[in-house]
């Protein structure tokens, strides 16, 4: 495959250090990171490669133009990183206190219930806040329980510490709501789908035998700068 001097250079880069790549959509990446497991597996017949972005489409495409490749079925794991993610979960959620049969909720619908909830049992009248008979203040009182419910995503994607969300939304009570949230949610028996991400980075951050077990049997490539699995 032709490629340019700097893309050949990714493609050969150590495979002992970690590097990240920055570049515009429609610059190559997948097909330079392609190239890069190819380079890898030829490069030792023992270690296997995760490869993993945000989007299937882009998976099934490297797995096609790896399809090739001998044993590549065992020796790749070419996934999204939500799916990489959600078979941690699987295996080792109880560490972190995930109930064994995890519902993973996605509807906004379902994460509002939860959120109106947590505030009941907060002792907070969440009804009673909605009850007036006026339409338009009726649509502004939804959208403000809307926006927590944006912010408690922000947060999760940006895996924000508790002192970073004060500074940046200057309220105390923010992260309190957050965190009574999180707490309804595990107590429903499920999380949303941002949190596969911050559970399976929480797994591997305070469990290192955890992530031992994957750097044992994988290299790690990504079409994305993924905080969340800083941690393999």
């Amino acid at each position: 495959m032709n490629l340019s001097k700097v893309q050949l250079q990714i493609v050969k880069a150590p495979v002992d250090i970690a590097i990240q790549v920055l570049a515009s959509a429609g610059a190559g990446k997948t097909r330079v990171l392609t190239e890069r497991i190819k380079y890898i597996l030829a490069l030792t017949k023992k270690d296997g490669v995760i490869a993993f972005t945000f989007t299937n489409k882009a998976a099934d495409e490297m797995l096609m133009r790896l399809s090739q490749e001998e044993n590549i079925q065992e020796r790749a794991w070419i996934t999204t990183i939500h799916s990489v993610a959600q078979r941690i979960l699987e295996k080792y959620g109880h560490t972190v206190g995930l109930p064994t049969d995890l519902h993973i909720y996605e509807r906004d619908q379902d994460k509002m219930e939860i959120f109106m909830q947590s505030l009941r049992e907060d002792g907070i009248d969440v009804d009673e806040y909605l009850n007036v008979t006026d339409t338009k203040e009726l649509r502004n009182r939804e959208k403000a329980l809307q926006r927590y419910l944006e912010i408690f995503a922000h947060i999760k994607r940006e895996l924000l510490t508790e002192f970073e969300v004060f500074e940046l939304y200057q309220n105390k009570n923010v992260w309190k709501i957050y965190l009574d949230y999180q707490d309804s949610m595990i107590r429903s028996g499920g999380i949303d789908y941002d949190d596969i991400l911050v559970y399976a980075h929480r797994i591997l951050i305070t469990h290192d035998w955890i992530a031992k077990i994957y750097r044992a049997k994988w290299l790690c490539c990504t079409n994305l700068s993924v905080k969340a699995f800083s941690a393999i």
